[in-house]
């Protein structure tokens, strides 16, 4: 094939010099300034072609800028591509193109463009993308192509620029928390934000300090003693809670899966803006482990990988619940309740552990998952339903019955 396609140059080449040399024959015959100029004309053209050929794509630098590596979700980001020549020669057309991932949405702009007659040493071309989906792109191959005047050749360069991209989730708020509504379809009652803040145990309080966040002090005990006082959580005192997304179902639908990464990412920050420190793992990764902590490059971690999460198959060799999750407090986010969900709460119930569910419903909730979840309850395990409504999440507390 490469033979092929350096015969085909070969020919191409001769026939320019072929047509030179017919004009050259036609104004030695002909002669009149008609005919010379003709001939001078082409030879001109021939020798542009000539340097073309010789003239590598190679002396054209390429560089991709993205000036954020994360973007927040549905938010958009500007590409430069730029090109620079070391050696500046006027190529009839220069194409651009880079490839952009799959699942980064456009902005109405191609990814590319063509410069013609591009004399300049420095070209550029800017184009939007809208991160409309979670996850991480990897940005890769820039593609250039140019061509002589005839079309007979052209040159392709690629080049690999690797960019990795970070969309986090959607971060929506968590308002639906009010105790005096009831939601009649799961037979469960809506809960306030203070029945999540004393379910993530507020151990005591501490006299003000500076640097403290306003949503941490406690009004009531402050207005008692005559002074600022901040509420101070269990696991400020090192005992903590661990977060664990599930991830081990493939066969969850992408939907809910969606759904519980966006509640996990929502509570993260909601646990961010009280200082409740929070660890956070995957159930079937169980390498993948960050600690307790309350700052914000540790939340920043957490977000990034709540980005880049995907369902997967639970690893055959992972430890064991018992020494996985010993001495910590769970936030249990469950993308649908199976039985072998409930299997693995109740084992962590037996383990007389702190444990709290959040989990989004589905209307196929048989009478066994039913009884289970009655059973967890019975065991002080708090049970929550997460449902995205009106661009926020409405957080029910779990009232079923055997």
């Amino acid at each position: 094939m490469k033979l092929w396609g350096a015969f085909i140059k070969t020919i191409k080449l001769l026939s320019i010099f072929v047509m030179a040399g017919a004009l050259y024959a036609y104004a030695m015959f002909q002669g009149g300034y008609v005919s010379w100029f003709l001939f001078y004309s082409v030879i001109v053209i021939v020798l542009f072609n000539a340097v073309f050929i010789l003239y590598p794509l190679r002396f054209i630098e390429v560089e991709r800028r993205i000036d954020r590596k994360l973007l927040s979700y549905n938010d958009t980001v500007k590409v430069d591509l730029i090109l620079k020549k070391k050696v500046p020669f006027p190529l009839l057309f220069l194409s651009v193109y880079d490839e952009v991932p799959y699942g980064l949405g456009g902005q109405g702009q191609t990814s590319g463009t063509v410069f013609f007659f591009a004399a300049a040493k420095n070209l550029s071309y800017t184009y939007e993308v809208r991160g409309n989906r979670r996850g991480e792109y990897d940005f890769s191959l820039i593609h250039l192509q140019a061509g002589d005047l005839f079309g007979f050749f052209q040159k392709e360069r690629t080049v690999n620029l690797p960019v990795t991209l970070t969309v986090f989730p959607r971060l929506l708020p968590l308002r639906k928390w009010n105790t005096a509504q009831r939601d009649e379809q799961f037979d469960n009652f809506l809960v306030s934000s203070k029945s999540i803040e004393d379910t993530l145990s507020v151990a005591g309080v501490r006299e003000y300090k500076p640097g403290d966040k306003m949503t941490s002090i406690d009004w009531k005990v402050s207005a008692r003693a005559a002074k600022l006082v901040t509420k101070e959580f269990e696991s400020q005192e090192g005992k903590g809670f661990l977060m664990i997304l599930e991830n081990d179902k493939i066969d969850h639908w992408t939907e809910p899966f969606e759904s519980a990464v966006e509640f996990a990412v929502s509570f993260v920050d909601y646990c961010y803006k009280q200082e409740i420190p929070v660890g956070f793992t995957l159930l079937a990764r169980s390498e993948m482990l960050i600690e307790e902590e309350a700052k914000l490059s540790h939340f920043q971690q957490i977000y990034k990988e709540l980005a880049k999460v995907k369902k997967e198959k639970m690893a055959p060799n992972t430890t064991s619940f018992a020494k996985r999750f010993s001495g910590r407090s769970i936030v249990w986010i469950s993308p649908g309740l199976t039985l072998q969900t409930l299997d693995d709460l109740q084992r962590l119930a037996n383990l007389g552990k702190k444990l709290i569910v959040f989990y989004v419903p589905n209307e196929t909730n048989n009478n066994l998952e039913n009884e289970r979840l009655y059973h967890l309850q019975r065991q002080k395990v708090n049970v929550y339903a997460i449902q995205l409504k009106e661009s926020s999440f409405e957080v029910t507390s779990y009232r079923g019955k055997p």
